[in-house]
């Protein structure tokens, strides 16, 4: 149930938190620009960790503290894409601050104002066009020089417009439990790139879309994460701290799949700059849409034929696979239905549990949910490793 539970702790690492002051969130500043510790009387964290797999958290003077602008840029193409976003950052995070000694604690650094100046073009003072590709003339005081997207061309033929490419940001913090109290210890940034630039070609007019190479996203993102990487550094406190940089590829909108992080790095020892890219060679497929010829698509057709033979009222099988170096590292499996009584769901749940261990891969982590107009009905997991599922049906 690990990527479940991710979700849940995924869903409080929102995105683009409030700007607080280093003094009044973490401290005072020590001389050599680095933060000090928390005072301990004042912070502490969550004292049971469910598994080595998931951090605990911060509090502080006895809450979970959410960001006031939490909400700031929760701009992906869907819900599949937000919550990839989010739990793949959380397992990059994970292959440089252990889980052991770090504690996770909402982004306080890239406030709602900061991140939306950063998300738009960059927009000097004089001539330019604006987002339809009209001319217009940029005055003082409307310009945006922090814009980490393209200045848009001015071009209103399709495939020809200077995309977006960066649709939205996500900031992570780390800390480590010290003698006096807690510090800063890391931070992560995810940056959500366009596969599809959607747009208008007039203001109420038609959409278009341009499509975005992965070579091309991966190297506007780098790009991007040296600027971000540099304008923390001038933030107080983060002179020296290590900074880790997803790129994520979002899915098209109509997608039924969420994206994939396709590259990682770090900027160390107070570098303006990440270095160490790493390519992620990860792949979701949506079954039966996506997937050609494989023996998971088989088995996971004869799972759904066996399934939809059983119950009448059935309205959607899918599973998202996910692939790592073309291996299947894991499966998330979709039942859509209408019920009619608590029998029905008692008995759909126990018939599909039999058919999963029958036809679904294994020795890979797999979550079958079992959801209604109503909402979740049952839900099924499986560890690697394990052949028996865990089962819950909901009241």
């Amino acid at each position: 149930m690990k990527s479940k539970l991710l979700i849940l702790l995924a869903g409080s690492v929102l995105l683009l938190t409030a700007c607080a002051t280093p003094e009044e969130e973490t401290g005072e500043t020590t001389s050599d620009g680095s933060q000090s510790e928390l005072a301990a009387e004042d912070t502490t964290s969550t004292s049971r960790q469910l598994s080595d797999d998931y951090y605990r958290s911060l509090i502080t003077d006895g809450q979970y503290q959410p960001g006031v602008n939490r909400g700031a840029s929760l701009g992906t193409n869907s819900n599949y894409n937000l919550k990839a976003f989010e739990t793949g950052l959380l397992e990059i995070s994970q292959d440089y601050f252990s889980t052991n000694d770090h504690l996770i604690q909402e982004g306080q650094y890239l406030d709602g104002e900061t991140a939306n100046s950063w998300l738009g073009r960059y927009t000097p003072v004089g001539e330019g066009f604006d987002q339809y590709g009209n001319a217009r003339t940029v005055e003082e005081g409307n310009e945006n020089l922090e814009g980490l997207n393209p200045q848009h061309n001015g071009s209103k033929l399709e495939n020809e417009r200077t995309p977006i490419y960066l649709k939205s940001i996500l900031e992570q913090n780390f800390t480590v439990q010290t003698e006096n109290g807690y510090s800063l210890s890391g931070i992560s940034i995810g940056l959500a790139m366009n596969t599809v630039d959607y747009y208008q070609k007039e203001q109420y007019g038609a959409s278009f879309e341009t499509d975005i190479s992965e070579e091309e996203l991966i190297q506007q993102g780098k790009e991007m994460a040296d600027k971000i990487v540099e304008r923390m550094r001038q933030m107080e406190g983060l002179e020296d701290i290590p900074i880790v940089v997803g790129i994520f590829k979002q899915t098209p909108q109509d997608s039924l799949a969420g994206g994939t992080y396709v590259a990682e790095g770090i900027s160390e020892n107070g570098s303006n700059s990440v270095g160490g890219w790493n390519k992620l060679s990860m792949k979701k497929l949506v079954f039966p849409l996506e997937g050609g010829e494989s023996t998971e698509l088989n088995s996971f057709q004869n799972f759904k034929s066996e399934v939809e033979s059983f119950f009448p009222n059935l309205s959607g099988v899918t599973a998202e696979a996910t692939y790592i170096d073309d291996t299947l590292v894991k499966m998330k499996v979709d039942l859509v239905t209408q019920f009619y009584g608590e029998t029905e769901v008692i008995a759909f749940t126990q018939h599909v549990y039999d058919q999963a261990v029958k036809f679904l891969p294994p020795n890979i982590p797999i979550e079958v949910s079992i959801s209604s107009i109503n909402g979740m009905e049952a839900f099924l997991a499986r560890e690697t490793g394990e052949t028996e599922f865990y089962t819950h049906i909901f009241d």
